[in-house]
């Protein structure tokens, strides 16, 4: 059998696991996952001494790590209040996660507002630099993970995170396949569709390929984008033709279940990817 090259994850605690953070790393082994999505969407309150504690049983399990960061930063806000908020809650969620062993912390880049497409961009990329320098400053080694909306009204497109990796570099394109789908920005409902985008990402991003992140699960959405996200059995998008073709295209990295089912449907993904390997 080929290795398994995609490893797929719980977007936070399984269900099934009586825990915190810490339980769930070892509990995500036994279920048979090489990933966990450490979730800070309501507040970044990990201490130090857990984190740690974290790292080693990750190392120990070889469960990766990443995180989400809170729901409520906007790197496009003009409020000098919120621009600061934002700049400390992106950075705790690196620094908690590069102290947990991680590698990205995932975020969701902004609203456009009353701002033009350009000058939401150039809003986003300075608050960026801000949180860049603040974590170079106390020595943060963590990539941030700017994930595809799914709201048209939100700024963080296929393109615009793409855009804000090539001008920044320390940025790395999260897809999220189901706000791809619900924002218009990609089909995502068939192999081909869904080799087309990674062809297109790689070819914007070489080697995006051997190390994608990415967030899954079913989406309900209006014309105006998401509404809310559903088990991976209402196939909006499907699951199936993504994962043969991550497997039979040797694409590697990771895919979060975002799905209300979590652990649930990531091993109902991984199964189906395994047959393909």
């Amino acid at each position: 059998m080929a290795k398994q090259l995609v490893r797929f994850a719980s977007a936070g605690i399984p269900i099934q696991c009586e825990g915190g953070n810490l339980e769930a790393v070892e509990y995500s082994r036994r279920l048979g996952l090489g990933a966990l999505e450490l979730e800070f969407v309501r507040g970044v309150k990990m201490k130090e001494e857990t984190a740690r504690a974290i790292a080693a049983s990750a190392e120990r399990n070889d469960v990766l790590i990443s995180s989400h960061a809170p729901y409520y930063v906007n790197c496009c806000t003009q409020e000098k209040e919120k621009v600061v908020s934002t700049i400390r809650h992106i950075f705790s969620s690196a620094q908690v996660t590069g102290w947990c062993g991680g590698t990205i912390t995932v975020f969701h880049p902004g609203y456009y507002q009353k701002l033009g497409k350009e000058e939401a961009f150039q809003a986003a990329k300075k608050v960026l630099l801000m949180i860049k320098e603040k974590m170079d400053k106390e020595k943060v080694k963590c990539v941030l993970g700017a994930e595809t909306v799914g709201k048209k009204s939100a700024f963080g497109g296929l393109d615009e995170v793409i855009r804000l990796h090539e001008e920044l570099g320390f940025v790395w394109p999260v897809l999220d396949f189901a706000h791809l789908l619900a924002r218009g920005d990609f089909p995502c409902k068939t192999e081909e569709e869904y080799r087309k985008l990674f062809d297109a990402v790689e070819k914007k991003i070489p080697g995006y390929g051997k190390n994608f992140h990415s967030h899954f699960s079913s989406i309900e959405y209006t014309e105006k984008g998401e509404r809310n996200h559903l088990p991976i059995s209402a196939n909006v998008p499907p699951y199936k033709p993504l994962v043969k073709m991550l497997a039979e295209n040797g694409i590697a990295g990771r895919v979060v279940c975002e799905s209300p089912r979590l652990e649930y449907d990531a091993l109902i993904m991984q199964e189906e990817y395994l047959k393909h390997v």
